[in-house]
C-alpha cells in the first residue's frame, strides 16, 4: 500500500509519439497499488534525473487511479527536463514523482465552461473536459495548433464521447486569431468560465479578447505550463518572489528575508527558528533557482531545487515561483 505522505515510485508503462515534438507517458504505481486521487487540472513534479524536477500537468481521467498520463514537448531550449523525459526514458523505466497538486481547478460555476488550449497547454484542458463530460456540464474545448500534424492526444480525443465538443484552430496568427477568439468569447453568459493554458503570447491575445468581449476578471482561469518573466523588475542584488496560489509579486531586497516581505504584504507563513535550522516553514518551490543558506535540508534536497526555508535562504534566478 502506496503512503499517505512522501513521494511515489512509479514504473514507465508505455510511452508514445503524439507528435514530432510531443510524446505521452503512461506511469502506473511501481507496487501495483491504486495511485493518489486527483482532481482535474492538477500535476505532478517529475524527477527524471538527479537534481532535476518539472512539473507536468494530469492528462487522463481524475476517476482513473491505475494511471497518470503526461503529456512533455520536448523544447529546444530545455534546461535538461524535456530532454531527460524524451531522451532518458524508456518503457519500463523507473522514477520519482510527487503527489498531484492542484493549482488549476475548475470552479463550481452553473453556466458554460470554455476551454481553451495552445498547443501543449492541453494537456490539463483535457482532464477537465473528462471530469465536465461525467458531471454532464455544458462545455467546449477550442484547441489551437500550428498545423494538423501539431495536434497531440488527436486519436484519444476522437474516440471520446465528447469529441463534437472539440473544435480545431490551425495555423492562426493575429489579426485572424484576434476574429476567431472575438467570436467565440462573444456575449459572456451569467456564471461562464474561461480555462486558459498555453504558450503566453497566446495567453495574452486571449486575455484582451475576453476583456474586450467584457468577461469578468473572476471569469478567467488560467495556468502557466512555463514560469511567465516577472512584471516587476528586480535590481542587482534583488529578486522577485511570486506566490502561485494568490497570483501576486513581491520584490525581495538585499537586506530583507523573504519571510519579512511576506509579513508585510499580509502573507502569514508559519515559522519557528528563523534561522533555516528547524524546518517548520519549509516551502514548495515550483520554477526558479534557489539560494540555500540553511542548514536543515540535506544536499540531495538542495540539488533537487523543489523545496526551500525561506525565512534564511534566496534565490539565484531573478524569478522565484513559491507553491504559496
Amino acid at each position: 500500500m502506496l503512503d499517505a505522505v512522501g513521494d511515489l515510485d512509479v514504473v514507465v508503462r508505455k510511452i508514445r509519439v503524439e507528435t514530432s515534438e510531443i510524446r505521452s507517458f503512461v506511469l502506473e504505481s511501481a507496487s501495483g497499488d491504486p495511485l493518489p486521487a486527483f482532481e482535474a487540472g492538477a500535476h505532478i513534479d517529475v524527477y527524471p534525473l538527479p537534481g532535476i524536477c518539472r512539473q507536468y500537468s494530469l492528462v487522463n481521467d481524475p476517476a482513473d487511479k491505475s494511471r497518470y498520463v503526461l503529456g512533455v514537448k520536448r523544447e529546444p531550449n530545455s534546461r535538461g527536463g524535456s530532454t531527460a523525459m524524451h531522451g532518458q526514458l524508456t518503457e519500463g523505466s523507473r522514477l520519482k514523482i510527487s503527489r498531484p497538486r492542484n493549482n488549476f481547478a475548475l470552479r463550481a460555476n452553473s453556466g458554460r465552461s470554455l476551454l481553451l488550449a495552445g498547443g501543449i497547454g492541453v494537456t490539463p484542458l483535457l482532464s477537465m473536459a473528462q471530469a465536465l463530460a461525467a458531471k454532464r456540464a455544458d462545455f467546449v474545448l477550442h484547441y489551437f495548433v500550428r498545423s494538423a500534424q501539431e495536434l497531440a492526444f488527436r486519436d484519444f480525443i476522437t474516440r471520446s464521447a465528447w469529441a463534437d465538443r472539440v473544435f480545431y484552430h490551425f495555423g492562426l496568427v493575429p489579426p485572424v486569431l484576434n476574429d476567431v477568439l472575438d467570436e467565440i468569447l462573444n456575449a459572456p453568459g451569467r456564471d461562464d468560465v474561461i480555462y486558459l493554458c498555453g504558450p503566453n503570447p497566446f495567453m495574452d491575445v486571449v486575455r484582451s479578447s475576453a476583456e474586450q468581449a467584457h468577461w469578468p476578471a473572476q471569469s478567467l482561469v488560467l495556468e502557466h505550463f512555463s514560469a511567465e518573466p516577472p512584471k516587476l523588475t528586480p535590481g542587482d542584488s534583488e529578486f522577485v518572489v511570486r506566490l502561485a496560489k494568490r497570483g501576486i509579486e513581491l520584490l525581495v531586497p538585499s537586506g530583507k528575508t523573504i519571510i519579512s516581505v511576506l509579513r508585510e504584504a499580509g502573507v502569514d507563513i508559519k515559522t519557528s527558528c528563523e534561522q533555516g535550522v528547524c524546518g517548520t516553514c519549509l516551502t514548495a518551490v515550483i520554477d526558479g533557482e534557489p539560494e540555500h543558506n540553511d542548514v536543515f535540508l540535506s544536499d540531495e534536497e538542495r540539488e533537487s531545487g523543489r523545496l526551500m526555508t525561506p525565512c534564511v535562504s534566496r534565490a539565484k534566478s531573478k524569478l522565484l515561483v513559491l507553491d504559496l
